[in-house]
């Protein structure tokens, strides 16, 4: 006979592993089974709440199935909350008109009505577990008889693009407190960019608002005392007889419009009044008109050297040419090289001569690359035999030609062609007119519909512009423009030359004319020809000729304020 024996503790850890398993099991289904049934509960009461809330809108009359201030209008709110169980259950109810294709639809409805019935859509959404849960709820509503629009007409939105394709999916508001109650609906366009709300109640006030993210927007207008001719005007609708109407929207685009000083020459010059422009010397002294070697008579150095500070400009076009006045007694030399921003003499393969240093002037930079060397310096190098004598320089300098120059701040006005009604004279009244300034850099990016948008100013004219105003401006494109502003006078003209494509020409002859008035100027890379200083006179002459080309005249120009006029050959 075996004898008994307790558990040990191995046993007992395993049995307690064995029970905490079950009771997690146990526990695990008996949770889920709450979880379930918590929803069920909540599911079972949004389906409650859409049930009343359909039985209720069919209990109404049916001219008063619509939506407050919607259309069809009636007296069921968009949105409501109601409370059941703990659970916040939001209400949202969607009423529309529906064309049977039992009888026909559109055009082709056999009885001509094509709103049969009403569609009423009710969801019920509410917070579950940290998710939205929805339950939705359709049904259609009948009139007894003869399908109705209650008296009301139908209102249809049509919204294309600037090519006349279709939008979907734009924002179609409609607003009319005239009515009481008073509409205002948001709606969207279909795929076919089509908005039909039937059942509009008759009135001659229906604002219509269209829009879409990243897009231009289109509206009616109302008629008042400026504006008394609005293009569109507010829609009316009229019982049982549909009202459409076209709005256009396109995407946005952008204009980055700069205004420039033109390219012009500028020189640092020094005459040695001190040493202020000098970035480094040696054994030298520049003082009294002067640059020589240090020490006098009798104790001169015998030799030294000296550097002026860099010149350079953020819009360098062009390196110009080095001039200077060198005197150098028998017994002594001096001479002026051109260097690199780290002093180093610019190679002969680059500017000949360089080397050895030049003792004759003018000095042409012509050849050498504003890019491979955008800073450049000049350096002397001055020697004598005698400690009694120095060789000298009275002054030096050195030209560049830069720009365009951004110059900030200047005011201008874009008005688009765009016209949204006339005055009770017939004056036009534009829907895009923007005054603003191209800011401290001289640039202003500004967000625009496709339009044509004239350009104008004070205080400045247009001397030059590569694209001449007015900007076409097409949906979804980037535009950078550079107007080049001189001195404003009394009255102006820039001729634009093309060939028969319409491309600017430049170096083509222009000669502007009339009685004791004749100017010939030479088109820019832009094509352009800038006349300023003109008198205000309708009786302007223009010929152009180019080598190449046939030439080309015409007469009869008025020059009036900014006038922009472009010729072909």
């Amino acid at each position: 006979m075996k004898a008994l024996r307790g558990m040990s503790l191995i046993d007992v850890i395993i049995g307690t592993a064995l029970v905490s398993i079950m009771f997690f099991g146990i526990f695990s289904a008996l949770r889920a089974s709450l979880v379930l049934s918590s929803y069920i509960k909540a599911e079972a009461a949004a389906s409650a709440i859409a049930n009343n809330e359909m039985e209720d809108i069919r209990a109404l009359p049916y001219a008063s199935v619509g939506l407050v201030n919607g259309i069809p209008n009636g007296v069921i709110p968009e949105y409501a909350t109601t409370t059941a169980d703990g659970i916040t259950f939001g209400i949202q109810t969607f009423i529309d008109y529906y064309d049977d294709p039992a009888d026909g639809t559109g055009s082709n409805d056999t009885n001509g009505i094509t709103q049969d019935y009403k569609q009423i859509k009710i969801t019920v959404s509410y917070t579950f577990g940290n998710a939205t849960k929805q339950y939705v709820l359709a049904s259609n509503y009948a009139p007894q008889g003869l399908e109705t629009t209650d008296g009301g007409g139908t209102l249809q939105v049509l919204v294309v693009n600037a090519q006349g394709a279709p939008v979907s999916g734009a924002t179609v508001q409609i607003v009319n407190s005239s009515l009481s109650p008073s509409v205002n609906e948001t709606a969207f366009t279909n795929i076919a960019g089509q908005v039909n709300l039937p059942g509009a109640l008759p009135s001659t006030q229906y604002q219509i608002t269209v829009s879409k993210s990243g897009y231009s927007t289109a509206q009616t207008y109302a008629r008042d005392s400026t504006n008394q001719n609005p293009t569109p005007g507010y829609l009316t609708v009229v019982a049982n007889q549909t009202t459409s109407s076209t709005f256009a929207i396109d995407y946005l685009s952008t204009l980055n419009l700069g205004t420039y000083s033109p390219v012009a020459t500028s020189t640092f010059t020094d005459s040695f009044a001190d040493s202020s422009k000098l970035a480094s010397k040696s054994n030298i002294v520049a003082s009294g008109g002067s640059l020589t070697l240090s020490g006098g008579a009798g104790s001169y150095a015998l030799s030294g050297s000296a550097v002026s500070v860099a010149t350079t400009s953020p819009y360098l076009v062009s390196w110009g040419q080095v001039n200077a006045t060198l005197s150098a007694p028998s017994g002594t030399s001096v001479s002026v090289q051109v260097v690199d921003q780290n002093g180093n003499p610019i190679p002969d393969t680059v500017l000949p001569g360089n080397s050895a240093g030049f003792t004759s002037f003018p000095v042409n930079l012509a050849g050498v690359s504003t890019t491979t060397y955008p800073t450049l310096a000049l350096s002397a190098s001055l020697s004598s035999n005698s400690a009694n004598v120095t060789p000298s320089i009275s002054n030096w300098s050195l030209s560049m030609s830069a720009g365009p120059t951004p110059i900030p701040n200047v005011s201008f006005t874009l008005t688009g062609a765009k016209k949204i009604g006339t005055t009770g004279a017939g004056a036009a009244i534009y829907k895009t007119t923007i005054s603003t300034t191209t800011g401290s850099t001289g640039i202003n990016s500004l967000s625009l519909e496709y339009d044509s948008y004239g350009f104008s100013l004070s205080g400045y004219d247009i001397t030059d512009a590569c694209g001449v105003p007015p900007y076409a401006l097409s949906p979804a494109t980037t535009y950078n423009e550079k107007v080049i502003l001189g001195p404003q006078t009394s009255n102006e003209l820039l001729v634009t030359v093309t060939d028969s494509s319409g491309t600017p020409l430049s170096g083509a002859s222009v000669t502007v004319s009339r009685s004791g008035y004749t100017q010939t100027v030479q088109t820019s890379s832009c094509g352009n020809a800038y006349f300023g200083s003109m008198s205000n006179a309708s009786d302007y002459s223009i010929s152009i000729s180019k080598s190449g080309y046939t030439s080309n005249s015409a007469s009869g120009i008025s020059v009036n304020g900014q006038t922009l006029y472009t010729i072909s050959f």
